[in-house]
């Protein structure tokens, strides 16, 4: 199920060549506070400096389920179950030239095991920040410059959804 569509007003938008599917969380560990990964560093859209629920790119051969599965590993370092699907939101990165669409799902963490970023992931990640879910809502509610604005309001999106359920 479609929740949303954010378009991207802070970058020219010069088209699109490619369509990508993700598998995100809003994952909880067993005090019911939610983890969300940190990110900092500069890239084509300039400085960044915000949070993000955990996920990535399904790849070729998963599903969306297996994709979060091991996203979370991944990401956070442990093993999750899925507790239930939200829907999906479509974000538009003009500077990329991609549409993503994003499948939420509400995990809680059962296992640690170890993270596994990438290169990149290690140059950006600043690790997982775990904050009750209200306690985000306030983090997420103030204003940051372009990308990172483009990532919270995303974000901000799908915490009320979730709470407003």
């Amino acid at each position: 199920m479609l929740l949303n569509e954010f378009y991207d007003y802070y970058y020219e938008n010069t088209g699109f060549t490619t369509i990508r599917s993700t598998a995100r969380a809003l994952v909880f560990d067993e005090q019911g506070r939610m983890g969300m990964m940190h990110i900092v560093g500069d890239d084509i859209f300039g400085a960044r400096d915000h949070y993000e629920t955990p996920g990535g790119g399904i790849e070729a051969g998963e599903d969306a389920e297996t994709a979060i599965h091991r996203e979370v590993l991944e990401e956070v370092g442990f093993a999750c179950r899925i507790d239930s699907y939200l829907g999906s939101v479509i974000n538009r990165y003009n500077l990329l030239e991609v549409i993503t669409v994003h499948h939420f799902f509400v995990c809680t963490i059962t296992k640690k095991e170890a993270t596994a970023w990438t290169a990149s992931e290690q140059e950006w990640f600043q690790g997982v920040v775990w904050k009750t879910p209200q306690e985000w809502v306030d983090i997420l509610a103030k204003p940051r410059p372009m990308v990172n604005e483009l990532v919270h309001q995303r974000e901000r999106f799908i915490l009320s959804y979730f709470l407003n359920q």
